[in-house]
């Protein structure tokens, strides 16, 4: 099956596509969730992985379980579409916060000081990350855009949007990543980029970035030889989108492309798939032309979780 190839434990492949439904809004506050043993048919994965997946996001407080009744997501969850619902994330900062309020007043603080150094230097700090630049090395715009798009979620930075195509042919230039605070990229990327930036490669924050999980089961599910038409921006998505396939043992797929932003052109190009896939930024461009019947699949990669808290902490920490 295909999510055992991609380069992460299955059960964690698991517990992100939950907590994407999450915040998506498919699973809500207090709805239940599929037994494990119907998620596992539809995943066409083990049980026990999928059991893993719930056993580990009921110990984070995402899922509670009800006596004889299953698995449901927590009812009074927040619901920030922002946050990464992790489980007591909420009560583990809590727990922070009470053990350096306790060390504060140990050095003689008030709790209305505590709380107001703390303000002010958490502005102090946003205002610092606000200044930084920070530079965004990918293969395609497609995949720029969206670690931009999920940086900025938390962190408001100013974002130099690179192009490694651009950086081999000397399009642009390598003093634009030195002239930034931070750069960032993801692992396969790490050691030409590293290499490019020679003595300023400590400024390099790399990142583990991986394919829509269910994107890729999806197309998992197409029968051999099915015509799938691709609509990008790009020729380099287009690349990284084939090499996939073929690592993941998906290369039985037929695919044609479009790059085209003409509307007739777009609407005839369309019209011929019954599977579409998409670059996310494309999905309305095409959106329009697509009939019933017609399945329009967004692919895309995104930074992991554990690697966007990683550089998060790091512009953080670097931050006055």
């Amino acid at each position: 099956m295909i999510l055992q190839r991609f380069g992460m434990p299955i059960y964690l492949q698991v517990k992100g596509y939950i907590l994407e439904k999450i915040k998506a809004g498919d699973y809500k506050a207090g709805t239940k969730l599929p037994t494990e043993r119907a998620l596992a048919a539809t995943l066409e994965i083990s049980r026990n992985t999928v059991s893993a997946a719930y056993r580990e996001l009921l110990m984070e407080g995402v899922l509670e379980a009800r006596q004889g009744r299953g698995t449901f997501v927590r009812s009074n969850l927040e619901e920030d579409s922002r946050m990464e619902i992790t489980g007591s994330k909420r009560e583990r900062l809590l727990k922070l916060i009470d053990g350096s309020m306790a060390k504060a007043q140990e050095l003689g603080f008030t709790l209305d000081q505590f709380a107001a150094i703390v303000r002010i230097r958490a502005q102090e700090k946003a205002v610092a990350v606000r200044e930084m630049r920070i530079a965004v090395v990918s293969c395609a715009p497609e995949y720029g855009h969206r670690y931009v798009s999920q940086i900025s979620q938390t962190a408001n930075v100013n974002f130099q949007e690179v192009l490694l195509p651009d950086l081999r042919a000397g399009t642009v230039m390598v003093e634009l990543l030195i002239a930034c605070d931070f750069v960032v990229t993801a692992a396969e990327h790490h050691l030409e980029v590293a290499q490019l930036m020679g003595g300023e490669s400590a400024k390099l924050i790399t990142v583990v970035a991986v394919p829509n999980l269910e994107a890729m089961i999806k197309l998992a599910r197409l029968a051999s030889g099915t015509r799938v038409g691709v609509v990008a921006d790009s020729d380099h998505y287009v690349e990284t989108f084939e090499r996939l396939l073929v690592k993941t043992m998906s290369a039985n797929l037929v695919l044609d492309v479009c790059c085209s932003t003409e509307p007739e052109q777009l609407r005839k190009f369309v019209a011929q798939y019954r599977v579409i896939v998409a670059a996310e930024e494309r999905q309305n461009d095409i959106r329009r032309y697509v009939q019933d019947g017609q399945n329009v699949i967004a692919f895309f990669y995104e930074i992991d979780q554990g690697s966007l808290n990683q550089l998060l902490t790091r512009l953080i920490t670097a931050a006055l």
